[in-house]
């Protein structure tokens, strides 16, 4: 807590920290008070420098895709203390429960409107450029079965052919806020990808069964793009991986996170994929 408080007294403006909200081994995130307005902040630990996270690039996605409403808007930001402030929008990590076809419906098209963002290449990285990140990372550990078979399963369904669109990267339950719309948070791993990823990963974070990803792909597909579902099966075993080679990246960088990680429960869960 000392080197959040020293961060907090960096910070240009009235700020009153309330309860924490998240914790990773990336950064903490607490709920507060910033110039009178209920608000967001972030501190980035250590490993966020370490994952070469380019926290430039994505306050400038941000400001990039602000006027789409999408996500919250900043607030404050100090790259060099690794902060970062938005504005609180209250709502719930989204749920998709019975008889709620209409939000599966709608992430599908809300989804296809990020996806069908313009932004120059310049500005954000491919995600060939993650998978490479991690292959340095874990050069002397690329013999282990998982590794290898997770590598390896990337190089069968990439294609530099297929089209490759502005992606979020991390559409897990925790970065989904809904409101009276569905809001996108965390977009520290967004890059140019596959459209095949981001369904991908809404597939494997809510689990969902044929008829609901059959829902999720109406809302999304339109007319305008044809879902090849053997290849989309492909690309959700290797949101597990990816999650797999992240974790193993994490206690590479620093072992104190070994326990937290869970290696083993996702170890045996890919063993019997």
């Amino acid at each position: 807590m000392d080197n959040i408080q020293k961060k907090i007294n960096k910070i240009s403006g009235d700020i009153e920290l309330y309860d924490e909200i998240k914790s990773g081994p990336i950064s903490k995130i607490y709920s507060c008070n910033f110039n009178n307005s209920n608000s967001i902040i972030r501190f980035d630990l250590p490993l966020a420098s370490k994952l070469k996270l380019d926290r430039k690039k994505e306050i400038t996605i941000l400001k990039k895709i602000s006027s789409l409403n999408l996500s919250p808007h900043i607030l404050y930001k100090n790259y060099h203390e690794g902060i970062l402030i938005w504005e609180y929008i209250p709502g719930v990590e989204l749920s998709i429960s019975n008889n709620q076809d209409f939000i599966l419906q709608d992430l599908g098209q809300v989804l296809k409107k990020i996806h069908q963002i313009k932004l120059p290449k310049k500005l954000i990285k491919n995600f060939n450029e993650s998978i490479f990140s991690y292959k340095e990372l874990l050069h002397d550990l690329l013999e282990e079965k998982l590794i290898r078979k997770g590598f390896a399963l990337y190089t069968e369904i990439y294609n530099e052919d297929d089209p490759c669109v502005f992606s979020h990267n991390d559409l897990n339950r925790t970065n989904l806020l809904f409101s009276n719309k569905i809001y996108f948070l965390d977009w520290e791993y967004a890059s140019f990808n596959s459209p095949y990823f981001d369904i991908a990963s809404l597939i494997a974070s809510f689990n969902l069964n044929k008829e609901e990803t059959n829902i999720l792909l109406k809302g999304y597909s339109g007319n305008s793009f044809t879902i090849n579902l053997e290849k989309l099966k492909k690309w959700v075993i290797f949101t597990y991986y990816l999650d797999y080679l992240w974790r193993k990246s994490i206690v590479k960088l620093d072992n104190s996170y070994y326990k937290s990680m869970k290696l083993d429960k996702i170890e045996h869960f890919l063993l019997n994929l």
